[in-house]
């Protein structure tokens, strides 16, 4: 009888591992769609609140998942890594500098694609083991919700 039952279990737990393999691979495809639209140079058009950015006009998204925040000159001023998940309602953007990552700091965030604008917004805050300390998620690109809020626009397609 044991066995029967750990021939069950096994059974139940295969398929359900079978069943999500779809959905995993739906949601990668759906990455790597929106990777390709959200890859390229994005000019800064406005932030909230003024100055955030620094000496920041652009950011430029790999395909790679890595990003540079760029001066006017197209100097690169700090870089570091995003994921996004447009799976999500709304759409996830997080995202880290290298120096960042130094001390486990995060930043999580929204963003809304349309065409040739991108808009964000997300808060800031660190992680201490797997709980967050920092303003939850934002629900709205709008500043009441979000540290920061800024708004993109396409200047250029990745080479």
């Amino acid at each position: 009888m044991n066995r029967f039952m750990l021939s069950v279990v096994c059974v139940a737990v295969a398929s359900a591992v079978v069943a999500d393999e779809p959905k995993a691979d739906a949601k990668k495809a759906e990455v790597e769609k929106a990777l390709k639209a959200f890859t390229g140079t994005w000019e800064i058009v406005s932030v909230t609140p003024d100055g955030v950015t620094k000496d920041a006009r652009r950011l430029v998204f790999h395909k790679d998942g890595t990003y540079a925040a760029q001066d006017k000159d197209a100097k690169e001023l700090w870089a570091g890594t995003f994921e996004i998940d447009p799976t999500t309602t709304p759409k996830v953007w997080d995202h880290r500098s290298h120096d960042a990552k130094k001390t486990g700091s995060d930043v999580l965030g929204i963003y809304e694609l349309d065409g040739d604008r991108l808009r964000v917004g997300c808060v800031v805050g660190q992680w201490k083991g797997k709980d967050w300390t920092g303003k939850p998620r934002p629900k709205a690109v709008d500043p009441k919700g979000a540290d920061v809020v800024i708004e993109l626009r396409r200047v250029g397609a990745e080479k």
